[in-house]
């Protein structure tokens, strides 16, 4: 250990010094890996927007992949904002299909700043430019009232249903004891 020459203090130390130079500058390097994903597959699809201090505000990415997949499966996509935000307080929110193998395939991703009707709208018109074909015939989405807004502005024609688990998860907390046994098992 004597001769390794730097302790674990020092490794942390360099850790913060990196991630200090690097702090304020993500939409930048978010954006040049993209634009290098775009140059190797000009079929990559993306739209990031800051807010003004070199942070994201929304960002959006759909690869070649997934716009293919969503040419064959996107009748049907699943939209969930309920994952847990990260270290820069972006909310992340992927949209999701299934294959023909009952496969859960990635038909885009997002990183959201707020989960307004705003935010979902944009969102879902980078979607539709992103994919062939247009708005999905059916969207699943939790119980998000900004959400369910935004879907019927950005995707009017498209049937929009909850999600199961979801409606399932509320009904000891909705309905008394009895009545939930009961419904339970006819449900």
């Amino acid at each position: 250990m004597d001769k390794i020459g730097f302790i674990k203090k020092d490794i942390y130390n360099l850790e913060c010094s990196v991630n200090g130079k690097l702090r304020n500058h993500d939409v930048e390097l978010v954006t040049e890996y993209f634009m290098a994903e775009q140059k190797k597959n000009e079929a990559f699809y993306f739209k990031i927007e800051g807010d003004g201090h070199d942070r994201f505000s929304r960002c959006f990415w759909a690869d070649a992949i997934s716009r293919r997949a969503y040419g064959f499966y996107g009748d049907v996509v699943v939209f969930n904002t309920t994952f847990n935000t990260n270290r820069y307080d972006l909310t992340f929110a992927p949209m999701l299909g299934v294959n023909n193998h009952g496969q859960t395939i990635v038909l885009a991703c997002a990183f959201l700043s707020k989960e307004t009707t705003e935010s979902f709208v944009w969102m879902f018109e980078e979607f539709k430019k992103a994919m062939p074909g247009g708005e999905p015939k059916t969207i699943i989405t939790d119980q998000d009232a900004a959400m369910a807004i935004a879907i019927s502005i950005a995707f009017p024609t498209t049937f929009h249903r909850l999600c199961i688990w979801h409606i399932t998860s509320k009904f000891s907390v909705k309905l008394p004891r009895d009545a939930y046994n009961e419904y339970w098992r006819e449900f």
